[in-house]
């Protein structure tokens, strides 16, 4: 409807295809870069529990083995890893996280066709096997034997 209304208005199908394709890729994209920043805080988030839980244990051990405090050498270089962590997952680079969007497309469209691709060839494959399979079953079965009865077995049939 959208075509024939643009040729209708005097606007080439070709231009009106090219845009709603353009719009089409940005939306993927789009969604692409919403879900790689959902995995990262996902991950950031875990890596979170994971700091508390593990330097808890560390705190606690370091408490019971009496003076000489060691855990905040810990704390503090895990710290860093997550202040990392933090900015790559809350503060992204918007060209490298375009540019990551790009890839994992790019590779999912890729992998579907090859997929087909794959499919396609593997029947092919089967349909030949099956011809082969079959034409050799023809060769090899015996051939059916045809029983020509001679006017004597007839007359004989007949009268006995």
């Amino acid at each position: 409807d959208l075509i024939a209304s643009a040729v209708e208005a005097g606007i080439d199908a070709d231009d009106v295809e090219a845009a709603a394709r353009q719009i089409e890729e940005e939306r993927e994209l789009l969604a692409e870069e919403d879900h790689i920043l959902t995995k990262r805080k996902r991950s950031f988030m875990q890596s979170i529990y994971t700091y508390v839980i593990v330097n808890s244990g560390l705190f606690l051990i370091d408490v019971m083995s009496g003076p000489g405090w060691w855990v905040q050498w810990v704390l503090a270089g895990w710290g860093v890893g997550l202040a990392l962590g933090a900015r790559r997952a809350l503060m992204p680079d918007r060209q490298r996280l375009r540019a990551r969007a790009r890839r994992n497309v790019a590779k999912r469209r890729r992998g579907k066709w090859e997929k087909q691709v794959r499919r396609e060839v593997d029947r092919a494959i089967q349909v030949g096997v099956d011809a082969l399979v079959e034409a050799a079953s023809r060769k090899l079965s015996p051939p059916e034997r045809v029983r020509i009865e001679t006017p004597i077995e007839a007359e004989e049939e007949g009268t006995g």
